[in-house]
This record gives structure tokens, C-alpha cells and sequence, in this order.
């Protein structure tokens, strides 16, 4: 029959899961690709819009999988997310502005429409 010794649902041979730890200096790729595609949208001035938004997926990507022992230790733990909102930020507000300057001309007479 079966032998009580035998059996592996013992209390005394459970072996506990514990997820593997990571290394402290382990990179973030998302953070990168975050700064990276922020600062080509700044410095193309914004002529792709596709950019910016993809700036914005990975900044929201690195800060949600930043680990609570790194955001302590790094102040600039979230400068790819940042850059991104600035870099959406700057996009739209070129079209605002834009289209504010050529509304006012056109109130002004300097455009003429048809």
C-alpha cells in the first residue's frame, strides 16, 4: 500500500516559490526608447506626430514597471515619461498657436479668404 514517508504533499518537504531577484543595475530599455523618441520629436520639431505618441507609450510603459526600490534611490527615475509629456505637449501647442496666429490674420485682413 502506500507509505506515509513516501508522500510528497508533506507539511515538512514544501519548498516555498519565490520569484528569482533581479539586479539592481538592470537596464530599462522602455526609459531609453522613451527619452530617445521625446527628444526626435523635439528636434525634428515635431513634423511626425507618430513620434511624440510613441515617446508617450514608452515613458507610461518605464514608469509603470519602475521597481519601488529603484524610484527611491533615482531622482531622475522618471525623465522619459517626463520628456514625452513635454514632447506631446509641444505638439499640440504648435497647432494651437498656429492656427490662433492665422485666425487673428485673417480678423486683421493680412490673409483673405475666398
Amino acid at each position: 500500500m502506500s507509505s506515509i514517508k513516501s508522500d510528497p504533499r508533506r507539511e515538512d518537504t514544501i519548498v516555498p516559490f519565490h520569484l528569482p531577484r533581479k539586479a539592481d543595475d538592470e537596464e530599462d530599455w522602455s526609459q531609453l526608447f522613451a527619452t530617445l523618441a521625446s527628444m526626435a520629436s523635439i528636434m525634428t520639431r515635431n513634423r511626425y506626430k507618430f513620434i511624440p505618441w510613441v515617446a508617450a507609450y514608452f515613458g507610461i510603459t518605464a514608469s509603470l514597471n519602475t521597481r519601488k526600490t529603484l524610484k527611491g534611490k533615482d531622482s531622475m527615475s522618471n525623465n522619459g515619461s517626463l520628456l514625452a509629456l513635454v514632447a506631446i505637449f509641444t505638439f499640440y501647442l504648435n497647432f494651437y498657436l498656429v492656427h490662433k496666429k492665422s485666425m487673428l490674420a485673417v480678423e486683421s485682413g493680412e490673409i483673405k479668404l475666398i
